[in-house]
């Protein structure tokens, strides 16, 4: 019996693992007051651009407490490149279903993934930043803790 529960957990991790993927090969994170974040405390993430040749999938990471009053989060994002350019968007993240069931997992504190970009090709390579500022009607935003960053690289051995 313990062969094979020990046999079955091998075989599961196995897969986990397989599943997974090559990791993020750039990750930055900042702290947010849970008591508010403000539309005026912008947020700096860095991120390095080692392989401008290949594509790169861009996802953030948000963590808000279980009381967070509202389904969903948005963004003002600006991409500043290393030669001073800079791209501006704006990002929608839907983060609860209209039943009020978060997407993200946890309990007291709920992290979510957010998707930004897909299948970038990056001009240059070198020191990238992001400035992200929430573009929410209430301010200051209550509940929210962290946000991270993280660069895939599509082309990742």
């Amino acid at each position: 019996m313990r062969c094979i529960h020990w046999g079955t957990c091998v075989a599961g991790l196995i897969l986990v693992v397989a599943g997974c993927g090559p990791g993020p090969v750039a990750v930055d994170a900042a702290n947010l007051d849970p008591a508010g974040w403000s539309a005026q405390d912008t947020v700096r993430l860095f991120f390095e651009v080692e392989h401008p040749e290949h594509r790169h999938d861009l996802q953030f990471g948000f963590r808000h407490s279980s009381d967070y009053p509202f389904s969903n989060l948005y963004l003002f994002v600006k991409l500043q490149y290393p030669n001073g350019r800079t791209l501006t968007d704006t990002l929608e993240c839907p983060l609860a279903a209209a039943t009020g069931e978060w997407y993200g997992e946890g309990g007291r504190w709920i992290d979510h993934r957010i998707g930004y970009k897909r299948g970038v090709a990056f001009p240059l390579a070198g020191a990238y930043s992001l400035e992200v500022v929430h573009a929410m009607r209430r301010d200051p935003l209550p509940g929210v803790a962290e946000m991270r960053f993280a660069l895939f690289d599509r082309q990742a051995d």
